[in-house]
């Protein structure tokens, strides 16, 4: 005898449930998916929880011009690596920004920010000084860097001494010279308004007077460059060595963008031996250049070394009050005799 209590099977009622079952699981497997996803996602860009986001004390901004970039981002990293070991972060002020802001209106922002402390590659310009001296009213110490801001009150200067490296090329001159040799131009920035060219020019011309002394007989003549634009100093230079009448036996270059133009100049104009150049930084076009004879030599400065001091010295005056008022950067000289260790798993 069937048992009256027990209902008959309801297939509407299985499908219902199968549907429930299945969309429950669907759910599921979209929500593990994209939490996977988005974890990737978070992981490539340094901050899942397993990379770890940093924890910063400080917030220091660094601000350049937007010529030079290989060397300033070298500077940057030094500066950089040397705030994370301290807790502080250093922050490359306008490089995530679609457009672009002159160095003054990044300094604008930095004070508005109210970070604790600027790093800045310091010019002669009076706007400058009137910007350093808001920083500092607004307790925020300002440390120039490469370039000084003369007569402002920023607390330190972390770069080389102007004098001592004019000495330098003067000493290569010397080197370079040979009895036909009459006309040494320097590349200097026709827009910088601070004295540091000056007084470059000025050591090269003692240490060649106190060797040869005033009457040499060489023309050593500073040469301004245009940098209106990125192809300017190209175009500058290239006037320069096809003037067959005023045309250099030695080009000095006073930075990095000066030395490539000559450097390329030379080569496709067929300059190679009859101007030689001694330049600045350390490339790897710089340093192939060097190899081939058609770079003499070039100077070059620890820009690590020079990024970790500018944070140091920011260090420094925050926890005492006080800083040395110049901090000196090491330079090397590359010449064809040592050029080997500066390439990219030599001593750099």
């Amino acid at each position: 005898m069937k048992n009256k209590n027990i209902k008959p099977h309801n297939p509407k009622f299985k499908f219902s449930a199968l549907v429930v079952l299945g969309n429950t699981f669907l759910m599921l497997l979209v929500m593990i998916l994209s939490f996977y996803y988005f974890h990737n996602k978070l992981k490539a860009a340094g901050l899942d929880k397993k990379s770890g986001y940093e924890v910063y004390e400080k917030h220091y901004a660094f601000l350049s011009d937007n010529r030079e970039q290989d060397f300033w981002n070298e500077v940057y990293e030094g500066a950089l690596k040397e705030g994370k070991e301290k807790k502080i972060y250093v922050e490359r002020f306008g490089s995530k920004l679609f457009a672009d802001y002159s160095k003054g209106e990044l300094m604008r922002m930095a004070i508005d920010a109210a970070v604790d402390g600027i790093i800045l590659e310091g010019d002669g310009e009076a706007a400058t000084r009137e910007l350093v001296k808001e920083a500092e009213n607004k307790n925020i110490p300002v440390i120039t860097v490469l370039k000084d801001s003369s007569n402002s009150i920023r607390r330190c200067f972390v770069g080389i001494n102007s004098y001592n490296l004019g000495q330098e090329y003067g000493r290569q001159v010397l080197k370079l010279r040979s009895k036909d040799t009459r006309r040494i131009f320097v590349l200097v920035d026709e827009n910088s308004a601070d004295s540091s060219q000056n007084i470059t020019l000025l050591g090269i011309r003692d240490t060649m007077e106190k060797e040869l002394g005033s009457n040499h007989g060489m023309e050593i003549k500073a040469l301004a460059v245009n940098n209106e634009d990125e192809f300017s100093p190209e175009e500058t230079i290239r006037d320069i060595i096809m003037d067959p009448e005023n045309m250099p036996d030695i080009m000095i270059c006073l930075n990095s963008t000066y030395t490539q133009c000559a450097y390329q100049a030379v080569v496709d104009h067929n300059k190679v031996g009859k101007i030689n150049i001694i330049g600045y930084y350390d490339s790897e076009n710089i340093l192939n250049a060097i190899e081939k004879g058609i770079i003499f030599s070039s100077i070059s400065v620890d820009t690590e070394q020079m990024g970790s001091l500018c944070v140091q010295a920011l260090e420094e005056y925050t926890l005492t009050g006080h800083v040395s008022d110049y901090l000196p950067v090491d330079t090397k000289l590359i010449t064809a005799g040592n050029v080997s260790e500066y390439y990219s798993g030599g001593e750099e």
